[in-house]
């Protein structure tokens, strides 16, 4: 064990030095915009159209990469230290990046806070989810800045447009300090993201509101939060990050013929073959469905498409 930890900090540690060696960087793009990055592809999209032209906004997660799973490397966080500001929404591989940065250099934002969380579906005590944020964890003010308590609580909170929109304000108003001569850009940019997430959100309750109170299957369970926002529930596959077992997967097969489910979706970020095997099982199919696509709206959209073709494949309008 103590060689696996190792193992995982020696990035980390890397980082640091290439980072501690180099000379101290302006936090600005090659071109002059300011440069920002963030954990991952959702809140990046969320930053560069808030930002517009006067941004250069880079996930420091690749997309189709699990955020649960992944480490950056030195390039990666080397990348995040010369930047103005770093946007986190509480994920696990962040707080290698967060250790690595110097906070005078880079300012770091919990993009997250003031968002009520809720409970993950089938979480455990592994550190392969976020924590509640509501303890006021502002990176730049508290002295430990750099930790996140990974306990029960859905991580994905992009996904109601709701909240995406609050990401939105805390981006608008981190830019606005860190370039006040765009203060006017960053507030005409962000009412037309509010719109659009607005628009989106509108999209998505019209359509599946035939489909109140019923339940989706999924692999990983990441869509608390749009399910919610929708009147829909999601029933996970997979329970507490971890393999699926043959006497789980059973139990599910079982639930989901009992419901007459005949579309299974899978995120692209993980394993396919349990929901497979669930597809195969009740005699249906296996969709996608992926909840770190960058483009917030145009997502929403296109997951409200394919549960409303999914509902309609079972035959219970």
């Amino acid at each position: 064990m103590r060689f696996r930890n190792l193992c995982l900090a020696l990035p980390v540690l890397a980082a640091l030095l290439i980072a501690g060696c180099g000379d101290n960087k302006k936090a600005a793009a090659a071109d002059g915009r300011l440069a920002v990055y963030s954990g991952i592809p959702p809140v990046a999209y969320l930053a560069s159209a808030v930002g517009g032209d006067r941004v250069d906004s880079k996930s420091v997660l690749p997309e189709g990469r699990s955020p649960h799973d992944y480490s950056p490397g030195p390039q990666e966080i080397r990348g995040v230290t010369g930047a103005g500001l770093f946007f986190t929404a509480g994920m696990p591989f962040e707080n290698a990046v967060c250790r690595a940065i110097d906070p005078k250099q880079t300012r770091i934002v919990d993009v997250t806070k003031g968002i009520e969380k809720i409970p993950f579906e089938g979480d455990d005590d592994d550190d392969d989810h976020d924590a509640d944020h509501d303890a006021d964890h502002d990176h730049e003010k508290e002295a430990d800045h750099h930790h996140h308590d990974h306990g029960a609580f859905d991580p994905h909170v992009w996904l109601s447009m709701d909240n995406a929109a609050v990401i939105a304000d805390r981006i608008a108003g981190a830019l606005t300090e860190a370039d006040p001569k765009g203060a006017e850009v960053y507030a005409a940019n962000l009412a037309t993201l509010k719109q659009k997430l607005a628009d989106a959100k509108s999209y998505s309750v019209k359509a599946l509101a035939p489909y109140a109170g019923r339940e989706f299957y999924v692999y990983h369970p990441a869509f608390g939060y749009f399910a919610k926002s929708v009147g829909l529930k999601q029933v996970g596959i997979e329970l507490g990050g971890r393999e699926v077992t043959p006497a789980h997967l059973a139990e599910v097969i079982k639930k989901a013929k009992a419901d007459k489910v005949k579309v299974v979706f899978v995120q692209p970020q993980f394993n396919p073959s349990s929901a497979r095997a669930l597809g195969d099982a009740i005699g249906g199919r296996v969709a996608g469905l992926d909840p770190l696509a960058a483009d917030i709206p145009a997502n929403v959209r296109a997951m409200t498409d394919a549960l409303k073709e999914g509902f309609s494949a079972d035959g219970k309008e």
